[in-house]
């Protein structure tokens, strides 16, 4: 499993006077395969520095990522290969 990331700002949408979102891009891909293609958004006041939401994007970003490969070593567990395997034997067609 290679995973690759590529993170991309989105246009910024004013909510009200004085706040906005921030909106970042997640694509993940697993050996070139995309696997994850999600939005992140932080909401900046005037005033804020920009660069003090970057801790809020990467904690938001690697949740993402954590939860994606945590499912896949469940998913590529031979344990769940043979449960697989041992249902598909189990019923009479």
């Amino acid at each position: 499993m290679a995973l690759t990331k590529e993170v991309t700002k989105k246009p910024v949408t004013k909510i009200m006077d004085k706040m906005w979102n921030i909106t970042v891009n997640l694509i993940l891909n697993n050996d070139a395969i995309e696997v994850l293609n999600k939005d992140f958004s932080v909401r900046y006041r005037t005033g804020d520095v920009i660069s003090t939401k970057e801790a809020e994007f990467i904690k938001l970003m690697q949740a993402s990522i954590d939860a994606y490969k945590s499912e896949q070593q469940i998913y590529n567990a031979p344990a769940l290969d043979t449960a697989v395997t041992n249902i598909s034997n189990g019923l009479e067609v």
